[in-house]
């Protein structure tokens, strides 16, 4: 095999298990557990009406952790264009938990597109279902080419729950989705979603990379009316003193 075609393959495969768990030789329920994020500790169940598809603003801005400001810059029928404090900008589908639809990083670059019917979640409600198709082009800047995966994603509003997070107390519906490779039978990812009505957004996402399970949660919501860049600031000097020992 020439150099070239040896860079693509390994270019390949770390892109097929890229923010997804390498499967583990311990057998299948290692497999299963890698690849499932860690369950937190008991949630508190309760009772939510079914919750419809927000209609988001331009300006809404989150801020997740300490310091990750993402802002709503634009909105069309079907996507939203986010920003970011490290200057990155972004499009994500009007469905919170649907793959991104454009991105780039210094190494890579990817867009995608998703067939079926995603926005079928809508209204949430426990036990509601919803299985679409992603087609993502990635870009590689190692090899210079660009791969294409195809994915099933499978959604499930899981449960109704209590979330506390550092912006406070919500109730939210959990959401939970998983990535599938046609003929794989495992799940390539799992990725969950408590999603708080009364924001219109979710306030803690957590999914599997690295090796391990992360989990980002919501530390301030400011509505577009009141996301000005000196709020903003205040907001990012109050969470890092808090943060402070």
């Amino acid at each position: 095999m020439c150099l070239p075609s040896l860079r693509l393959l390994l270019a390949s495969l770390a892109l097929v298990m890229s923010g997804c768990a390498q499967l583990p030789a311990g057998g299948l329920q290692d497999a299963l557990d890698a690849i499932t994020p860690t369950p937190r500790a008991q949630t508190v169940p309760i009772d939510l009406p079914p919750a419809p598809r927000p209609a988001a603003r331009t300006g809404d801005t989150y801020v997740f952790g300490a310091s990750s400001v993402r802002r709503v810059a634009a909105i069309t029928p079907t996507a939203l264009t986010w920003t970011t404090t490290d200057g990155e900008r972004y499009r994500s589908s009007r469905e919170f938990f649907a793959p991104l639809l454009e991105q780039a990083r210094p190494q890579q670059r990817h867009r995608s597109t998703l067939s079926g019917q995603p926005g079928a979640l809508w209204p949430l409600s426990v036990g509601r279902k919803v299985s679409f198709e992603e087609t993502r082009v990635t870009w590689l800047a190692t090899v210079d080419r660009e791969i294409t995966t195809r994915l099933r994603w499978d959604c499930e509003v899981q449960d109704a729950r209590l979330s506390s997070v550092p912006a406070g107390d919500f109730d939210t519906f959990h959401v939970v989705c998983k990535a599938y490779r046609p003929g794989f039978f495992l799940p390539l990812q799992t990725v969950t979603w408590d999603y708080a009505p009364s924001l219109g957004h979710y306030v803690r996402r957590t999914w599997f990379e690295g090796g391990r399970a992360r989990e980002a949660t919501l530390a301030a919501a400011l509505p577009a009316s009141l996301a000005t860049p000196p709020r903003i600031a205040a907001t990012l000097q109050r969470l890092a003193a808090s943060a402070t020992p």
